[in-house]
């Protein structure tokens, strides 16, 4: 990946998908309030994938307002790329145990984010219940590097206004 800030391409976006980052999900719980939660993520180059358990609580959350937003940022690279996705969930498979598709996906995400051994951690737990989240992106901002020029505001700025 480029080491200069600003926007990163839509290559670079699926390289940096690529990498084990935690992504962090927003929901909206059922009284309003914000809901993030850490995750495993699978992304195809057009839409998100996530393995939540049927009793997560931002599982539960994203069946009432389907809805989300998923920032996955690397908090160790000094530039800080980050990807912010807002999007629609939509159930694909579930509840089920790890089968078919939902076993491709946990185990493609086993191995990049645990190792090539990752898959036995899954296979610890195959008959608990999980759903394959399908979440179709409706907007993808990224950035990495420096500040904006629209978030820098100065003394004299702040004085003038």
């Amino acid at each position: 990946m480029s080491a200069a800030g600003g926007k990163l391409s839509p290559e670079e976006i699926d390289e940096f998908l690529a990498q084990p980052i935690i992504a962090r999900i927003g929901t909206v719980k059922p009284d309003g309030a914000p809901h993030v939660a850490a995750m495993w993520q699978q992304w195809d180059g057009e839409a998100m994938w996530v393995i939540p358990s049927s009793r997560s609580s931002w599982f539960v959350n994203l069946r009432q307002e389907p809805r989300v937003c998923i920032l996955c940022a690397d908090d160790i690279d000094p530039g800080h790329p980050r990807v912010t996705l807002e999007g629609l969930a939509e159930v694909v498979e579930g509840p089920i145990g790890l089968v078919g598709r939902t076993k491709e996906i946990a185990d493609e995400m086993a191995i990049r984010y645990m190792s090539p051994d990752g898959p036995g951690y899954a296979a610890k737990t195959p008959d608990r219940l999980r759903y394959l989240v399908k979440i179709t992106p409706v907007k993808i901002t990224s950035w990495r590097g420096e500040w904006h020029s629209r978030y820098i505001v100065t003394a004299s700025d702040e004085e003038t206004n």
